[in-house]
């Protein structure tokens, strides 16, 4: 199935879940938001199976100044 991520298509598996996917593209694990068609998804449901044409908007936290 097709997933779009920060809006580059990606295939990914029918099981796949949000943590699975975040891993593989080598997001850290502290420090990111992420939004689920268009709804910020909190971390504890990082576990929820994503859907084909699902859309997530992935933010890396950037310290500075």
């Amino acid at each position: 199935m097709i997933v779009v991520v920060n809006e580059k298509p990606l295939q990914v598996d029918d099981q796949t879940t949000v943590a699975a996917l975040l891993e593989s593209l080598g997001y850290p694990d502290r420090g990111i938001a992420v939004a689920l068609d268009q709804s910020v998804l909190p971390r504890s449901g990082w576990q929820t199976t994503l859907s084909d044409g699902a859309r997530l908007e992935v933010v890396t936290a950037v310290q500075g100044g």
